[in-house]
């Protein structure tokens, strides 16, 4: 197993094995309840290649991966009880806090100029902006989860973005484009929840979503603090 985690290519290879195997079971209701296998064993996968691999990050940053991942396990595994609204409730709540466990992890000591993240902040009202125009009249009662949900994901965007200075090219890009594609995930989730639900769709957002956790932690992996990106 030792070689699997500490091989970029093998790694994928049995991770992805997993993510598909995990979405073949979202398609045939019947096998739902296997799914708490599948699910947590990809969040575990990604701790352990995270620590054999991580020898550059300190003490609090890998202790805040850590928890990140733990809540993300435990929130996969309450939304897969969706007769419960307490336990979504909850999930959603581990969710949020995967999240700000992310931003702590991503925060780095370095300075930014407050100008540069000025575009980010128009594009994240925009973003808003729209989202809530679809699903207002359907939200009720979800309107504040909802924004909170969305708000804590651009902020952990923002923090992403802030590493530019402080990382190499490849972790900066590697944990941004996975950033993205983890909005993109929620975004799916909120839509298909209170506006619109499409053939496939939670497949879709799973698979988002387990492709943006896999790039988010090959780039913390690749992370590197006492080298600057490259401009």
């Amino acid at each position: 197993m030792k070689r699997v985690l500490n091989n970029v290519l093998h790694f994928a290879i049995l991770y992805f094995a997993i993510l598909f195997l995990d979405l073949s079971f979202m398609i045939w209701i019947d096998a739902e309840l296997i799914r708490l296998t599948t699910k947590p064993v990809l969040i575990i996968l990604l701790i352990a290649f995270y620590a054999s691999n991580d020898n550059e990050s300190s003490s609090n940053k890998f202790i805040f991966l850590i928890l990140a991942l733990s809540c993300f396990m435990l929130a996969n595994i309450m939304t897969l009880f969706k007769a419960e609204p307490v336990v979504l409730m909850a999930g959603s709540l581990f969710f949020i806090l995967a999240k700000m466990f992310y931003v702590f992890r991503f925060s780095n000591e370095r300075d930014f100029k407050l100008v540069s993240s000025i575009p980010f902040v128009s594009l994240y009202l925009i973003y808003m902006f729209i989202i809530l125009n679809l699903t207002m009249e359907n939200l009720g009662d979800s309107l504040i989860p909802v924004l909170v949900f969305l708000f804590v994901t651009l902020i952990a965007l923002q923090f992403a973005f802030l590493r530019k200075q402080a990382v190499n090219k490849r972790s900066y890009q590697l944990v941004m484009l996975g950033m993205l594609l983890l909005l993109v995930a929620d975004t799916s989730a909120v839509l298909s929840n209170f506006y619109y639900r499409f053939t496939f769709q939670e497949v879709v957002t799973m698979f988002f979503y387990g492709l943006s956790q896999f790039l988010i932690i090959l780039g913390l992996v690749h992370e590197k603090r006492d080298k600057l990106v490259e401009n």
